[in-house]
């Protein structure tokens, strides 16, 4: 079963859940289709630029999704919703700590993620 992304939750394979948001800002939300998921990479950098990839716990990390199908846009991820809510495209993260969805992708064998 893949990852799945729908009514505002990131669900995976096994039926866990959490709450995330995609958009508004940029283009908007992430767009439907289907996506590779790349193995989440922790940020370790304290810079500031960071922030957006960061849970209230100071946890930062980034999954990079790569769309399996035609699209104009690019930059795609999974990672907690720091900063200001919502994301540029991105799937975000909205719990205080996310450090559980970054050992649940990591461990990961399906990485496919089906936007809806």
């Amino acid at each position: 079963m893949p990852w799945k992304f729908e009514q505002n939750r990131l669900i995976s394979p096994d039926g866990l859940f959490w709450p995330a948001v995609s958009g508004p800002f940029g283009r908007g939300r992430l767009p439907c289709g289907e996506y590779r998921i790349a193995e989440p990479v922790e940020i370790t950098s304290k810079a500031l630029k960071y922030e957006p990839y960061r849970d209230k716990t100071g946890f930062a990390w980034w999954c990079r999704l790569t769309p399996l199908f035609e699209t104009e846009r690019s930059g795609f991820g999974i990672h907690p919703d720091g900063n200001i809510p919502g994301t540029l495209g991105c799937i975000g993260i909205t719990l205080d700590d996310t450090r559980e969805v970054f050992e649940k992708i990591f461990k990961s064998e399906d990485k496919i993620l089906i936007v809806k």
